[in-house]
């Protein structure tokens, strides 16, 4: 299992609609096979900060994450200040 949290900057003037535009995301991303978990918060300190929690089966699953998000029409790097900061976890 591949477990993982994903920090995002997004830009100043695109945080609302990166927070109206989330909640479907994740519906979507919870329905894609090899999917266990796809949470997203955002930080009360800084509204900017978005962090996701994210579970997949497998290398092969979060490959196909990234596909299914390109093709949903996402850019996320369009929306971000820098890259995703990933910190993978073990599971206890």
């Amino acid at each position: 299992m591949l477990a993982f949290v994903a920090t995002l900057s997004v830009k100043a003037e695109l945080v609302e609609e990166f927070k109206t535009a989330a909640p479907d995301l994740m519906v979507q991303v919870r329905k894609e096979p090899g999917n266990h978990a796809y949470i997203g918060h955002q930080s009360p300190e800084d509204p900017t900060r978005f962090i996701f929690y994210e579970q997949y089966d497998d290398e092969a699953a979060l490959l196909a994450h990234r596909e299914n998000l390109a093709s949903l029409g996402v850019n996320l790097h369009e929306m971000l200040t820098e890259p995703p900061s990933i910190e993978f976890l073990d599971l206890l």
